[in-house]
């Protein structure tokens, strides 16, 4: 090996220095980095499974959360429903009633009316009775002589006429 130019003994060295250097790194560097690399490949499969998991949890969420927003919808629409139809009915009341009020004062308005107007009446008569019974009065108390008659009807008439 001379003749090449290579040192055996040298070689020998090398080659028993670059042994021991593997097995220092084989043991101290590649295991440990392996080791290392395979729990963050766990680490990884594990996340993403996970991650799988969140995404079908979350979907579901979703579902349930579109579900409960339909019946929401659903039950708003159901409760304006009857709102609206309670205060159709509250309205036909208030009109009815409105209605029987009316009737109710106009009929009050009539008896009353008719009321003033028999008082009215009663009044006018008990006039009227007491200027008979006055004229009356005046014609027993006088004498008819000629155009007297006369006289008397046209006072009679002014009286009625004061009245």
């Amino acid at each position: 090996m001379d003749a090449l130019g290579i040192d055996l003994g040298a070689f020998i060295w090398y080659l028993v220095n670059f042994v021991i250097l593997l097995a220092v790194l084989q043991r101290f560097l590649y295991r440990p980095l392996l080791g290392a690399m395979q729990t963050r490949e766990t680490r990884i499969r594990e996340s993403i499974e996970n991650a799988e998991q969140v995404k079908q949890q979350v979907a579901r969420a979703q579902q349930d959360y579109e579900a409960r927003i339909n019946e929401a919808r659903q039950e708003a629409a159901r409760i304006v429903a009857q709102a609206n139809e309670r205060a159709g009915v509250s309205a036909q009341e208030i009109i009815a009633q409105a209605q029987a009020e009316a009737q109710r004062i106009q009929l009050e308005a009539r008896e009353q009316a008719q009321q003033e107007r028999e008082q009215l009446l009663r009044g006018l008569q008990a006039q009227l009775s007491n200027l008979v019974i006055q004229t009356a009065s005046t014609v027993v108390g006088q004498e008819l002589k000629g155009n007297g008659h006369d006289r008397l009807i046209q006072q009679s008439i002014a009286d009625l006429g004061r009245v």
